[in-house]
């Protein structure tokens, strides 16, 4: 799900798309929104990007005025709920107008795009700011209605299967719509999640995209804690990646399999355990011999002595050798204490 041929992610494909600064196609939509079986042709996405809209202004709960794109309309009017029903009905009527919309900080000109099969009720929803508050957008629409305009692109007649899921994509690939957090229209994992994103350090390398933690723990072999912890504290896992829920859009996709990825990262886990102690009771450790104490070496960890022991035949384990440092006694042949 969200793939687009054998090795690229949806959301991946809609970065680089993003990125490239080239023109968005038909092709380039029907390759993202593969996952969940739309297709489009040239001729149908000219059509609906030429869908007629109309605007709100003046966006206060109990005031606001409309235009429709083409000659601005001057004056007064009808409220906001008047507005909408007079336009898409009401919000639980059985006439279900589905759209896309578009919401625009006047200030700073960011956007946020979204779709619908019902936008009487999605939209009486961010008027009356009765949407559970996620994201960026809801947040700010708290802080002031009135900062905004709405767009309102709705599908009477012009409607095809999928129809506000492309509008919507297409959009999406507009670099100007900061307000929205995921590239991929109709999130393939659900309303409710987030993104989740692996970069190399400086976040100039974008490894690995979800929606979803479960992916980074069953597709990279990552366990969940250690993930939570370095998305939580913004540490370097293996001391190379950072996890974010922050999409750069100038870091440079890495083209590689979940397969070869997760390999890389196996090699990565060696090379990185090798040099770091795996607790903190493995610091040097000191191991002589009780009957030559010229055969005395220091091994790097408690873990090193196990091996070190048993590479001579002996039975060891973390555990025993702990019990033995802690009575001061000697252990097959050996004393072993801490450095």
């Amino acid at each position: 799900m969200g793939r687009a041929g054998p090795n690229k992610h949806s959301h991946v494909l809609a970065i680089e798309q993003i990125n490239s600064g080239k023109a968005v196609t038909a092709k380039k939509i029907n390759e993202i929104l593969a996952y969940c079986n739309i297709k489009i042709t040239e001729q149908e996405l000219k059509y609906l990007i030429d869908t007629p809209s109309f605007t709100l202004t003046n966006l206060y709960k109990k005031s606001i005025t409309a235009t429709v794109v083409g000659p601005p309309w001057n004056g007064g009017g009808p409220q906001p709920k008047e507005i909408l029903k007079d336009k898409l009905g009401l919000p639980n009527s059985k006439q279900r107008i589905p759209g896309i919309y578009i919401f625009t900080h006047l200030s700073t000109g960011r956007k946020y795009v979204g779709s619908s099969s019902q936008l009487a009720f999605r939209l009486n929803g961010y008027i009356n700011l009765s949407h559970r508050e996620s994201g960026l957008l809801i947040p700010l629409l708290k802080k002031g209605l009135q900062n905004f305009s709405l767009q309102v692109f709705p599908f009477y007649d012009n409607y095809i299967k999928g129809s506000e899921i492309v509008l919507e994509q297409y959009y999406l690939l507009d670099p100007s719509f900061t307000l929205n957090t995921i590239r991929v229209a109709n999130n393939p994992s659900g309303s409710n999640s987030k993104s989740l994103y692996m970069y190399n350090r400086d976040m100039t390398i974008l490894y690995f995209f979800s929606t979803q933690q479960i992916d980074f723990i069953r597709k990279l072999n990552i366990h969940h804690t250690t993930f939570t912890k370095h998305l939580e504290n913004g540490t370097y896992y293996l001391g190379k990646y950072l996890f974010s829920r922050e999409a750069v859009l100038t870091a440079k996709v890495k083209d590689m399999s979940d397969l070869d990825l997760a390999l890389m990262l196996e090699k990565d886990r060696v090379k990185y355990n090798i040099n770091k102690p795996i607790s903190s009771s493995s610091k040097p450790v000191i191991l002589a011999d009780v009957n030559n104490l010229e055969n005395t070496v220091v091994l790097p960890s408690l873990g090193k002595c196990v091996e070190y022991l048993q590479n001579k035949g002996l039975s060891a384990s973390q555990v025993t050798l702990v019990k033995h440092i802690n009575l001061g006694k000697a252990y097959n042949g050996y004393l072993c204490k801490f450095q």
